[in-house]
């Protein structure tokens, strides 16, 4: 079993808040779907507020999955324990669908182990809380006002909810941002590394305390029910009677009663104005939703690829050059089993064990240097392996074993 290094406790910080921001969507999701389930059907399997605090609960199987991934070194060893966390989840959650939420968060820390191999670490969704995520917070409390029925207990949670949401991804993100300037300029003379690490951390907890002290009250004691309510349109073939009929509180914004009495038909709003306006908001809501998910699915791809500079516009003998130069030093695909794959896996393998993944400028003998291995057999094949215009045979394979 591999030993996790954690440098400070500020990044042992940075990952419990990232495994609670799963929690909070595991239970808002839950949630919601036992209060409308009820609403809608009569059936209550389980009411919404046991689950949405038991799904909180989801946080603690999702940080027994990243360290199991990082400290497992058989992926079969894995599989064996999530089978163990889909019981605990479904244990914690009091139903299966946190079963079902932890084997789909497994086999993406499987996806996420296999690139790790061959790209070094990845940095994975379920580890790093987005404001994006509040609108998962946002769509469950317009549902729970939008519905004719109405859901009030939903609501509540869901303004619960996003206000803890709020503050994980506040904490997360000052923390995170402190983290990258003390490991960017760890190396620079007289930095005052403890100096900054003690006021801009104090400063990140009195802020996220006040904002606390400001907004937890508000939505634990929070007891209203906010209605929303569309405005009717009226078919164009209406009789005239229904025609006649006033049209509904929401819409017939009168504010003629202000006004002196020969003006008052010119300040009456027509229901088109209303229309337009809940039209205009219906629009901003879903371009928002479209823009967040565009976002998180760049943010996916991005965790596992790399980003290279693309040289345009080359003649056709640089362009067959350089093809041939990124066909040689491409790394090996995840699907790719092939001998020299092998080695070159083997060989990241080792390197990982004995230290911090190489950088890119290195050379095999100064990556070796710098992790302090020194395996001539192993040196040999790779470079075979990895740079050679024939492929390896499985006699350089078994000379490795």
């Amino acid at each position: 079993m591999k030993r996790i290094k954690i440098q400070h406790p500020r990044r042992a910080t940075l990952y419990v808040l990232g495994w609670l921001h799963c929690g909070l969507l595991a239970a808002i999701i839950f949630a919601a779907f036992f209060d409308m389930l009820a609403g809608l059907s009569g059936l209550e399997m389980l009411a919404p507020e046991p689950a949405f605090f038991r799904g909180l609960l989801f946080s603690v199987p999702t940080g027994l999955c990243w360290l199991a991934i990082k400290r497992l070194r058989a992926l079969w060893q894995f599989l064996l324990t999530a089978i163990g966390l889909c019981a605990l989840s479904w244990l914690l959650t009091g139903h299966l669908g946190g079963a079902g939420f932890m084997l789909i968060m497994c086999i993406i820390r499987v996806r996420s182990r296999l690139v790790e191999e061959d790209e070094g670490p990845v940095v994975s969704l379920f580890d790093r809380p987005s404001y994006f995520g509040l609108l998962a917070l946002i769509a469950a409390f317009l549902a729970s006002g939008m519905m004719d029925k109405g859901f009030p207990r939903l609501q509540w949670l869901s303004v619960l909810g996003a206000v803890l949401y709020l503050l994980v991804c506040v904490g997360y993100n000052g923390l995170d941002r402190l983290e990258d300037y003390l490991t960017l300029n760890k190396d620079m003379y007289g930095l005052p590394a403890k100096r900054i690490q003690h006021i801009a951390g104090s400063a990140l907890l009195i802020g996220v305390l006040l904002a606390a002290v400001l907004l937890l009250p508000m939505a634990v004691g929070n007891t209203g029910f906010v209605q929303i309510k569309l405005p009717e349109f009226t078919p164009v073939g209406e009789t005239e009677s229904t025609a006649s009929t006033p049209p509904p509180a929401q819409s017939d914004m009168d504010f003629s009663a202000m006004m002196p009495e020969g003006v008052k038909s010119y300040f009456q709003i027509p229901p088109i104005v209303s229309y337009i306006f809940f039209g205009l908001i219906t629009v901003a809501l879903i371009a928002a939703m479209v823009m967040a998910i565009i976002h998180l699915f760049k943010d996916f791809r991005r965790s596992f690829t790399d980003s290279r500079d693309v040289v345009q516009y080359l003649s056709r003998d640089e362009k067959e050059h350089a093809g041939e130069l990124v066909e040689t030093l491409r790394k090996p695909k995840i699907w790719d089993r092939s001998v020299n794959a092998t080695i070159r896996r083997k060989y990241r393998k080792t390197l990982l064990k004995a230290g911090e993944p190489p950088e890119s400028w290195m050379t095999p003998a100064q990556a070796e240097n710098a992790a302090g291995i020194a395996v001539p057999t192993l040196h040999r094949v790779y470079e075979k392996a990895r740079y050679g215009q024939k492929e390896c045979t499985q006699e350089d394979l078994k000379e490795l074993r």
